[in-house]
């Protein structure tokens, strides 16, 4: 195993739905690493959120973070690659203006830490989720640059909006669904793909076979990145529909499931 490298996302394929890893997953994980196997995760989730997941599984290689925007070494606790959204302001303070007339969640992401305009329900729902800490808009935010923004609705015409006034307002950046009702706002050219372009660079290993693993749009470049690409039973139709593996439903021990295709020399080419 030791020229494999797999790269899975956390929501909805990782994780189960109280958000935690299975003992089946884990055990395949550890001892795929143990057997030589190299293994990461790659997330739109933040440092302190994945941080216990990094710990539990015992990972050591560098972590994705923010969709691609950010990989991060927590073994050395310190950011390796960084692209953010820069002269942000006029953004800011249209979203802030949208914020006021339609019932939305903003997260803004500057160093290290999510910023909120509303301490809502929407919010309150996500930070329970992510197991995150978020903090009212002070003046320690600057509005010139972000790391990304994440708008949360259950409404997707409220989101379609957003869409139209991020692609108005001039501001250099890119749009990707994570799930239905999150909508992230990242610097351009961001995305897991790129982003495992850029720890592969990292590594300077050219002898690595990379297999990704995802659920949702955001996983899309990553798996069209990888040398094979799974997708889980409970992936968006847009993923099924590419040209990947399929395997089992992520409360079904997804990673366990193609960490023995790969110790039984399953064909990954």
């Amino acid at each position: 195993m030791k020229k494999h490298l797999l790269i899975s996302d956390l929501d909805g394929t990782l994780l189960n739905g109280k958000q935690n890893i299975s003992i089946e997953n884990k055990t395949s994980i550890q001892q795929f690493i143990k057997d030589g196997g190299l293994f990461t995760i790659a997330t739109g989730r933040v440092e302190d959120s994945v941080g216990p997941y990094v710990q539990e599984l015992g990972v050591t290689l560098p972590v994705i973070l923010y969709n691609g925007a950010v990989i991060y070494d927590y073994q050395n606790q310190q950011r390796i690659y960084e692209q953010k959204i820069t002269n942000f302001t006029p953004l800011f303070k249209q979203l802030q203006a949208f914020s006021e007339s339609e019932y939305i969640g903003i997260n803004y992401y500057q160093n290290k830490k999510a910023y909120v305009p509303d301490y809502n329900e929407l919010i309150k729902a996500h930070q329970k989720k992510d197991r995150i800490q978020v903090r009212e808009i002070d003046a320690a935010f600057d509005t010139s640059y972000v790391t990304k923004v994440l708008l949360i609705s259950d409404a997707p015409v409220a989101l379609k909006k957003c869409e139209k006034l991020v692609l108005n307002s001039g501001v250099s950046c890119d749009m990707i669904y994570s799930e239905k009702n999150y909508l992230e706002i990242l610097p351009k050219h961001v995305s897991k793909g790129n982003a495992v372009k850029e720890l592969l660079k990292h590594l300077n290993r050219t002898d690595l076979h990379t297999i990704c693993v995802g659920d949702h749009e955001n996983d899309l470049a990553m798996l069209q990145t990888a040398d094979t690409a799974y997708v889980v039973e409970n992936a968006i139709d847009l993923l099924k529909q590419q040209n990947f593996r399929e395997t089992v439903h992520h409360e079904h021990h997804a990673l366990q499931s193609i960490i023995e295709d790969i110790s039984h020399s399953v064909d990954l080419k």
